[in-house]
């Protein structure tokens, strides 16, 4: 235990604590602050709470007409409005509905003026909550229609939410931040992982020690314990991180949707169908996952180059083409429906196969190789 935790220790420089701090701060400013700092943000901060503390974390059809109800009440309200100003009148344009059958294709000047007006101008902001209540009574008309170019397992699985009602009645705002969010946060852990724990084998055969370690029987098992201290480095790495990086997240006020379903949500039909609070918890697993996979890779890396240019060279494309191709997809949309079932469990479990074969096969390596070498 003594050694694991020296082991520990020299992998918690302040060298180490600097480049966390670097890597984490550009990685945050660059791509991660926006989602906090903007949320909600566009026409989606319209939708942002409409109806989810009155109708819960589904919407059936008596609760839909009452949201029609609710639509039809501003309608009056917007048209009050209108026609409360002179030049809409002039304009021709002194009723809502009038407002909406415009050509706005081909506007006149003095048209086009009073549209910027009433959605930029700031004196009003119910032309924008009406344009999203549309929207959200759009895809509610449209929440049993099935796309004709799918697979006969995601039509079958589209069939199965559309007969459980499990339709995306609630703002995709929400979601949508959350996967952007995650997958930067995700992007943060793995170079802060991989950046931190890669040269920690590698360092010591540079400084010589190897040759030293090998001339006892405990020294060649040192190799073991060297991996032990790289995996709880990185779990602690990736615990301290996502505290900090999920704490800034809980400042977007989104716990009021973590008992909605994801099926609920617009265009986020999924294979499973968790809470939002479980597909966050889902999304953390993951990224646990993520970082003991590459770190392992990582040492087993660092335990065979010569150098760290050459760790870092054979890293690069094995983290860039993860971050290109495999992102994303075993992520934030791990259980999407537009995501092959088999892809999530398959890529996971041939990561971690491929990692206990190399964690094993340097294991013996080191119970042979010479000391000379």
């Amino acid at each position: 235990m003594r050694i694991l935790l020296n082991e520990v220790k020299k992998i918690f420089t302040w060298k180490t604590m600097l480049l966390l701090l670097f890597i984490n701060s550009l990685v945050y400013f660059l791509l991660i602050e926006f989602y906090i700092e903007y949320f909600p943000n566009g026409s989606g901060i319209y939708s942002y709470n409409i109806g989810l503390e009155k109708y819960g974390v589904t919407m059936d059809d008596d609760e839909f007409i009452d949201f029609k109800k609710v639509y039809d009440e501003i309608v009056d309200e917007a048209t009050r409005y209108m026609q409360s100003r002179e030049e809409f009148v002039a304009a021709g344009l002194d009723t809502y509905e009038l407002f909406q059958a415009y050509d706005w294709g081909n506007p006149s000047q003095e048209a086009s003026a009073l549209r910027d007006d009433v959605f930029f101008g700031k004196k009003t902001e119910l032309f924008w909550d009406l344009q999203e209540r549309e929207r959200l009574i759009e895809f509610y008309n449209f929440r049993k229609s099935i796309p004709e170019v799918l697979t006969d397992n995601q039509r079958d699985r589209l069939n199965e939410l559309i007969a459980e009602e499990k339709f995306g009645v609630y703002t995709e705002i929400v979601i949508r931040n959350f996967k952007s969010y995650i997958t930067n946060v995700g992007i943060a852990i793995l170079f802060s992982v991989v950046l931190v724990i890669s040269p920690t084998i590698l360092r010591d055969r540079s400084r010589g020690l190897l040759q030293l370690q090998y001339t006892s029987k405990k020294g060649r098992n040192l190799f073991k314990t060297k991996l032990l201290a790289g995996y709880t480095a990185t779990f602690i790495i990736i615990t301290g991180l996502l505290t900090v990086y999920l704490g800034l997240y809980s400042l977007n006020n989104t716990s009021m949707f973590f008992k909605v379903r994801i099926n609920t949500f617009i265009a986020n039909e999924s294979w499973y169908d968790p809470t939002f609070f479980q597909f966050i918890m889902l999304c953390v697993a993951a990224i646990y996952l993520i970082g003991f996979i590459f770190v392992t890779l990582s040492m087993s890396f660092s335990n065979v180059v010569p150098n760290m240019v050459s760790l870092i060279g054979i890293q690069i494309p094995f983290v860039v083409g993860f971050l290109i191709f495999g992102l994303n997809r075993l992520l934030p949309n791990m259980i999407l429906i537009w995501i092959p079932k088999w892809l999530t469990p398959f890529s996971y479990g041939g990561m971690v196969i491929v990692c206990i074969i190399f964690i094993y096969y340097l294991i013996k390596r080191e119970k042979k190789i010479d000391i000379l070498t």
